[in-house]
């Protein structure tokens, strides 16, 4: 069962719970995956584009850089809107600006405007990932969080699976705009955003209290079942110097940053190791295998946040899954590229999951500001994982430049993984939190 019913009573929990799947998790799922493919499209323009804008190899990786220097840069602006604005106006900006982005790629004419494009991109999506975990806080109770998040997290691995499929067919069709093909793909990817802001609009609320999709016994056991988590809590709204103070606070922003940041071991090294495999010239079997480890990250995802649900432990959930996750890509390191280090990747992909659809349900566990963990605790942890975000390729680039050769690197990028379980792996009083 894949619903976020499995294990919790039946009557009103269970099918507030399934109400909660269907309506809720799909609608941020489906956001999810048109946010993804947004950010990686430009991989698969990348040569084209630069071909034509003439574009020297550090311009286009200026430009992509300017897509994470931006979203460093715009995350608390995004937390005061969303206090500001609410839900629906918040999401309608944002994902309008993803779209006028993606318009703008499809219009540029230099590096100058390829910059702003993806810096704008950057600016609009920064406070995406943290908006939506703030937002399934306020709808999942604790005991359905983890399969919650993890449901609409799934996105993410599946949009690397399917994107690229999409992008190379948007790639290769004619267009009747007789556009350059990657023009063409930019503009094709940017519709689906101005069509998603005007439906999430209309359709998101902040509070289950205001959905009316939910009838009045549903939204009684789910305000129940918040009332039960803040009874004997810390006050409702903490001071940011209070959260400040909380060494959970820092212990979950480092195990974000190195997990993050040990995850890009799996999607730089990927690529290079499929490739030499003996698959003949065939891109479609290449596209297949490397899509074999984010298929185990997408049931890793799934599987271990329904676990974690069910035994009430959110820690060691994180901290086991990513030590094993880095241990798998050491061993990988070690050996001569062939099938068994494409199997120990898959494996690395399904702890890389399991660790992050957990992690986010991490600081309502520890009671991180109280009952209700502020939007801006959640942007500033993503902003240490988007800081491996700009911490992983450039160590990945400058270890290969160095060695000429990926095992150095991909041995101390997943150094770092092993190292989540001695951060995240116990409380305050050394018992696994649940």
């Amino acid at each position: 069962m894949n619903s976020l019913e499995s294990g919790v009573p039946d009557g009103p929990a269970a099918t507030a719970a399934r109400k909660l799947t269907l309506f809720l998790i799909v609608p941020i799922a489906l956001i999810t995956f048109v946010n993804s493919i947004d950010r990686v499209n430009i991989s698969y323009a990348g040569s084209a584009m630069s071909a034509e804008l003439g574009l020297a190899p550090d311009q286009f990786g200026l430009g992509v850089s300017m897509f994470f220097l931006a979203y460093l840069l715009f995350q608390y602006p995004h937390v005061w809107l969303l206090r500001k604005m609410g839900i629906r106006a918040w999401i309608f900006l944002s994902m309008m600006l993803w779209g006028c982005s993606g318009l703008w790629m499809a219009h540029v004419q230099d590096a100058a405007g390829f910059y702003a494009a993806r810096f704008l991109l950057g600016m609009a999506e920064a406070g995406f990932a943290p908006g939506m975990t703030w937002l399934i806080s306020q709808w999942a109770p604790p005991a359905l969080r983890g399969r919650a998040l993890a449901g609409a997290l799934v996105a993410v691995p599946l949009s690397m699976v399917l994107g690229g499929p999409l992008c190379g067919w948007l790639l290769g069709v004619a267009n009747p705009l007789e556009l350059p093909a990657w023009r063409f793909m930019f503009l094709m990817l940017a519709v689906p955003n101005f069509l998603l802001a005007v439906a999430a609009a209309c359709y998101l609320v902040d509070r289950p209290e205001q959905a009316r999709w939910l009838d009045d016994d549903e939204k009684a056991w789910l305000a129940g079942a918040f009332a039960r988590q803040q009874s004997g809590g810390l006050p409702r709204h903490s001071s940011f110097a209070e959260i400040a103070r909380d060494p959970w606070l820092w212990r979950c922003c480092t195990a974000w940053l190195l997990m993050m940041t040990g995850s890009y071991a799996l999607v730089f090294w990927l690529p290079q190791l499929v490739r030499t495999l003996d698959l003949g010239s065939s891109e479609i079997m290449i596209g297949t295998l490397s899509a074999v480890p984010l298929l185990g990250l997408a049931l890793g995802l799934v599987s271990n946040g329904r676990r974690s649900d069910r035994k009430g432990e959110r820690l060691l959930h994180v901290g086991v899954p990513a030590m094993a996750a880095g241990l798998a890509m050491i061993v990988a390191a070690l050996l001569p590229a062939g099938w068994p280090v494409l199997a120990l990747l898959t494996l690395a992909g399904f702890g890389i999951g399991a660790a992050q659809g957990v992690f986010w349900t991490i600081p309502g566990a520890v009671r991180l500001g109280g009952d209700s963990v502020p939007v801006g605790a959640i942007a500033l942890i993503s902003m240490f994982g988007t800081a491996g975000g700009i911490i992983g390729p450039y160590l990945t680039g400058f270890l290969v430049g160095t060695t000429g050769g990926y095992s150095l690197a991909i041995g101390l990028l997943a150094s770092l993984l092993v190292l989540v379980l001695a951060v995240i792996g116990i409380d305050r009083s050394g018992r696994a939190a649940r």
